[in-house]
């Protein structure tokens, strides 16, 4: 019984001033997983939202180069081997800014032999056409020119401020180059720059 007495008499706790200065570390540690949680959430959030971005860009310009490819397809006959008309402008949107940021291309998509122009307000064309808006990227069908108000923005306007959009076509080897610079709201002091070579095949 002795013994057991002794032991634990020798037996100590935490002193008061060690109780304090843990309380101390255990504060300073939460105040600084505090401020790094929300830093931490917001690179998260910004990360996934680029790569969300980025695959929405990747898409647009996939479906433009399909557009692409078919310029200048006409289903040629004997009696009429060409399509009239032009197959392929670029110019831009009456005073804008920036010289080729539009394009007018044409393909004969329901086989018919020739490049339809539609009635007004109708959907059935052969004409199709890209331009720069005010920052947005739109898209039209049955358009002979870059002006109108009937074209409909690619991206949300909200969300995607297109700065530069820029057609260049070599008609020598038959490449059609886009240039895109755009950034978002949601990403500060970022820009993005994407570009697109397609081969048009059905060009003379």
């Amino acid at each position: 019984m002795l013994i057991r007495a002794r032991e634990n008499k020798r037996e100590k706790g935490f002193s008061l001033l060690e109780s304090l200065v843990a309380m101390l570390v255990g504060c300073l540690v939460c105040i600084a997983a505090m401020n790094t949680i929300p830093v931490l959430f917001k690179q998260l959030f910004q990360a996934f939202f680029q790569y969300q971005l980025d695959r929405e860009v990747r898409q647009v310009l996939i479906n433009i180069e399909k557009d692409f490819r078919r310029i200048g397809h006409c289903s040629q006959s004997l009696s009429k081997p060409r399509c009239e008309g032009k197959a392929i402008t670029i110019s831009a949107k009456f005073l804008s800014h920036q010289m080729n940021s539009c394009i007018i291309f044409a393909y004969d998509q329901d086989l018919s032999g020739s490049w339809v122009v539609g009635q007004e307000k109708t959907l059935h064309s052969d004409f199709f056409g890209f331009r720069l808006n005010n920052n947005k990227l739109e898209s039209n069908r049955n358009v002979t020119s870059c002006d109108g108000t009937r074209w409909q923005s690619l991206f949300d306007p909200s969300i995607v401020k297109v700065n530069k959009l820029n057609f260049n076509w070599q008609p020598a080897v038959h490449m059609l180059e886009t240039h895109i610079n755009l950034e978002s709201l949601l990403l500060p002091s970022k820009t993005f720059n994407y570009r697109s070579t397609v081969m048009l095949r059905n060009m003379p």
